[in-house]
């Protein structure tokens, strides 16, 4: 038998508020992502793009349908079981990068094997690990005030890998950054697909940030529009 998705959405609804103030979301959505893809999600304000983030996140449970996460269903989790589900299996990144100013680059990367309760030892040396692996061997100890903005996302790259998730969350990871940081910090996600196997799902605004993706997934009005399979683009990391 073949492996099941990682991911799907089975006719998944997002209701917020109720009666004639009720909003729909998201809309009876069908959405199925295999291991080791790199997806896109773009849409326009209102779309639905956000909300499917925040459920794949399991930061947020579904009106109706249902969620399921490498064959199980996340429909019966309470809310200590959707957290360990975040903590073992997913990786967040953002477009704040949402580092501790004050302490170093290794340090941040070590704060999820914190959670994690991994001894001092080998959470350090894992740390380092994802370091090198994002580029920044030698910027271990730097504080996060002192790397520009690519650096710091890196780091928080670092840090949502370190834990080895079954799936990377990126929420408009270049939205703070300059083109040509922008265009580092894609291939480096690409590299990091290609390479390692890290399945990524990814929220932007932006086509020419989508296209590095291998399937861009469009909402529109809660539903998910339209599906493009992309071609690897000349100049990515292969």
């Amino acid at each position: 038998m073949s492996n099941p998705p990682l991911l799907e959405f089975k006719k998944v609804s997002k209701v917020y508020g109720e009666g004639e103030a009720a909003i729909r979301a998201l809309d009876h959505v069908d959405m199925t992502i295999n291991a080791h893809e790199f997806v896109a999600i773009m849409g326009p304000s209102g779309s639905g793009k956000s909300t499917a983030m925040n459920i794949l996140g399991c930061l947020d449970v579904p009106t109706s349908g249902d969620y399921v996460f490498q064959g199980i269903s996340t429909g019966g989790f309470d809310r200590s079981q959707l957290t360990l589900l975040r903590r073992h299996m997913l990786g967040f990144v953002f477009q704040g990068f949402n580092l501790l100013s004050r302490t170093s680059a290794v340090e941040n990367v070590e704060l999820p094997l914190i959670y994690r309760g991994m001894p001092a030892g080998e959470r350090h040396e894992r740390a380092r690990e994802a370091l090198k692996l994002v580029g920044l061997s030698g910027r271990e100890n730097h504080k996060t005030q002192e790397l520009s903005g690519g650096q710091q996302q890196r780091v928080a790259i670092a840090r949502a890998i370190v834990t080895e998730p079954a799936l990377l969350l990126a929420d408009e990871p270049t939205g703070n950054l300059d083109t040509r940081t922008s265009v580092e910090i894609m291939d480096l996600m690409t590299r990091l697909n290609r390479e390692q196997g890290i399945t990524i799902v990814m929220v932007t605004h932006e086509p020419d940030i989508a296209a590095y993706a291998q399937r861009l997934l469009r909402f529109v009005d809660g539903k998910l529009e339209t599906e493009t399979v992309h071609q690897a683009r000349a100049g990515h990391v292969s």
